[in-house]
């Protein structure tokens, strides 16, 4: 089945720009977001040899691994999001939190969705600032997390 033979068929990809990041402990304003990244698990092998015969080798994995998911917004006043970072960044306390990130269609109905678990903040970054531009200050959030899972 060729390329091209998928939108014969009437099959139309989806678009990854249209997406929403929701957390549950969170108001909506919260979930609008500009760009997410590091939904990436992988995992590492040790190669053990064949005791005794050089030409065979055993493959064992590891644990998985999970890359920091990385949010990028506007920068938003008086955000509950905002509130849980700097609890977490400025005064040490950190609350593992729950989200979802929602892959949406052009109608806005769900397509797919993961969720994320445990998540905490690791750090906060402000776009950097120039009064020459015209450009919104972009606030970049990184988070750790324990993994996610692809919803049904």
């Amino acid at each position: 089945m060729g390329e091209n033979s998928f939108f014969q068929q009437g099959y139309s990809p989806p678009t990854a720009f249209y997406f929403q990041v929701k957390f549950p402990d969170f108001p909506e304003m919260d979930s609008s977001f500009q760009e997410v990244s590091g939904l990436k698990v992988t995992v590492k092998v040790t190669e053990k040899k064949e005791g005794g015969d050089n030409s065979y080798m055993h493959y064992l994995p590891s644990p998985p691994q999970y890359s920091d998911l990385v949010l990028k917004r506007c920068l938003v006043q008086n955000s509950s999001l905002d509130d849980w970072c700097r609890d977490a960044l400025e005064d040490f306390k950190f609350k593992p939190l729950d989200l979802q990130v929602i892959l949406l269609g052009a109608d806005g109905s769900p397509l797919a969705s993961w969720s994320v678990f445990r998540a905490i903040p690791l750090s906060w970054e402000l776009s950097a600032l120039g009064s020459t531009k015209n450009e919104l200050a972009l606030e970049t959030l990184t988070l750790k997390y324990k993994h996610f899972k692809k919803d049904s």
